[in-house]
């Protein structure tokens, strides 16, 4: 008879590890959670950044052109368009 008294002790014994291993693995999620949040965070801002970069890159490809235009005006025998101004392959390239 003294399995009775025993079997209470042992369910709650076995509740509480199983309460136990959920809050682990809450907390693992929870932590991976934050660990990929703190990553995308991370990346976006570099993303960013690199947008910025190459932003600045395209305008100062725009003045070049514009330079290079302006130049060819007072150039005798150079073409008037090539490669750089070409909007349509540049477009089919899209």
């Amino acid at each position: 008879m003294k399995l009775v008294p025993l079997l209470p002790t042992l369910l709650i014994y076995w509740a509480s590890y199983r309460l136990s291993v959920e809050k682990n693995a809450q907390e693992k999620k929870r932590d991976e959670f934050d660990r990929l949040n703190a990553e995308n965070t991370r990346l976006s801002e570099e993303l960013d950044h690199y947008r910025r970069l190459v932003a600045a890159k395209e305008r100062e490809i725009v003045k070049l052109q514009k330079e290079i235009a302006e130049m060819r005006k007072y150039s005798t025998g150079a073409p008037m368009t090539g490669a750089l101004f070409d909007d349509k392959k540049k477009e089919d390239r899209k």
